[in-house]
């Protein structure tokens, strides 16, 4: 999900909607974690040093992380995803992987459950904003075995 820690904190603080909102390291040190879509339309990046992102942005707002606000909207993010497929694979608290095949909904387009399902269910529970891709099968089926590889050497 896009900006995901940035959309959480201007969630939880309704003077931070509206205004570029980056989490991270301070002014004089540190780095962006995550910046809202405001301060994404000044250049502000994750990972990019906050000197930098305040000097391409002059009204950056930095907010320290809250780990365990997040990791909780994360649950509540993967509780929307488990009502369409238990096929889930995670990869950090705001990116997953869904095989949404055969979905538990019966949609039969993966557009379709990204469009009318899941968005409505971010937007129901205001968990946060969220941008969803589909990938064609192929892709899907492609990305799965990568997976496993990986994970069996790791256990190697």
């Amino acid at each position: 999900m896009d900006s995901f820690y940035a959309s959480v904190e201007q969630r939880d603080n309704p003077d931070l909607r509206g205004k570029p909102v980056a989490v991270g390291g301070s002014r004089e040190h540190g780095v962006v974690a995550a910046a809202s879509y405001e301060a994404r339309k000044f250049g502000v990046r994750s990972a990019m040093p906050s000197v930098t992102a305040k000097r391409q942005c002059p009204d950056l707002i930095f907010v320290k992380p809250r780990f365990e606000i997040y990791k909780a909207v994360s649950q509540q993010t993967r509780e929307i995803f488990a009502e369409h497929t238990p096929i889930i694979e995670p990869l950090s608290l705001d990116e997953a992987y869904l095989d949404v095949t055969e979905n538990l909904q019966g949609i039969p387009l993966a557009r379709d459950v990204a469009n009318r399902s899941l968005f409505k269910g971010f937007n129901a529970n205001a968990a946060s904003s969220c941008a969803a891709r589909t990938k064609p099968p192929w892709r899907r089926r492609a990305r799965r075995s990568t997976l496993r590889r990986r994970r069996r050497k790791r256990w190697l």
